[in-house]
């Protein structure tokens, strides 16, 4: 009698076992002292993407293009980790903590009306002062001899820049691959609610326009994105934080499927 072949589990549930990974993480992470910058910027980033994948789970296949917002802004979280991984790894997870000041001030400077003008002035005055403190991160000379503040916590202040040189430094033989900052552009049409994101979820039926019941072909890819971005934030934070060996056993359950999964993958699609 011939042996059933076993079933693979579904994206869905990849995906939730890979939450649950994600919890056990942050619970060992909780009770370690975390202190270099990389380690807590990890953590941070753990954290985003773990409650990022748990809201694709909540929309479910009805709201799968809804999911596309939610999977541009994990994307965008990865790339943002994996940049500040490559090199200069401390100073640059300094940066990206310490640029809150800034970030903050300009937004109170644009969003000013809203408060009394004293309470503006108080706010103002704080931020300023927090900011004075990572001058030295920040400000710098410009070609015309003028002091500036950054403009961004990176040095590559692209997202498309910052992917490329991720991709340099993992395959430096070849050119950036563009399929990852596509799918990047692709979400972000739904996330700026682009000219092609009404022309995705409209349709004509006879003479009349009226809405898709569902904008996606595959409503349950997201599932499987969403997991193999979750699984690189796993495994990334564990190797920062040290926690791979004590863990190993929950990681091992994500990243094993994941290796599988991309072992198929080149098999059907070798690189050129």
């Amino acid at each position: 009698m011939s042996k059933r072949k076993r079933s693979s589990p579904s994206g869905a549930a990849l995906l939730r076992n890979a939450i649950r990974v994600a919890q056990v993480l942050e619970a060992a992470g909780s009770a370690k002292t975390l202190r270099k910058p990389l380690q807590v910027a990890g953590y941070g980033f753990l954290v985003r993407i773990r409650r990022l994948a748990q809201a694709i789970t909540r929309c479910g296949t009805q709201s799968a293009y809804e999911s596309r917002v939610l999977m541009r802004c994990m994307l965008e979280i990865q790339i943002n980790y994996a940049w500040i991984r490559l090199r200069n790894s401390h100073s640059r997870a300094l940066r990206f903590h310490h640029y809150w000041s800034i970030d903050r001030l300009r937004l109170l400077e644009k969003a000013g009306t809203i408060f009394r003008a004293a309470d503006y002035a108080d706010r103002r005055r704080a931020l300023i002062a927090e900011r004075r403190k990572v001058r030295h991160l920040f400000r710098f000379r410009d070609k015309n001899g003028k002091m500036q503040w950054a403009q961004s916590w990176a040095s590559v202040s692209s997202v498309e820049a910052r992917l490329a040189e991720v991709q340099r430094k993992e395959k430096p033989a070849a050119k950036p691959d563009p399929f990852m900052y596509g799918m990047y552009i692709s979400f972000s049409s739904a996330t700026h609610g682009s000219p092609n994101s009404l022309v995705e979820v409209l349709e004509v039926a006879g003479s009349r326009l009226v809405p898709k019941s569902q904008p996606e072909m595959k409503p349950k890819a997201h599932y499987i994105g969403a997991f193999i971005l979750l699984a690189w934030a796993i495994e990334a934070f564990a190797k920062d934080s040290r926690l791979r060996r004590p863990c190993a056993t929950d990681i091992d359950s994500v990243t094993k499927p994941l290796k599988e999964m991309l072992k198929i993958a080149n098999k059907r699609w070798p690189a050129a």
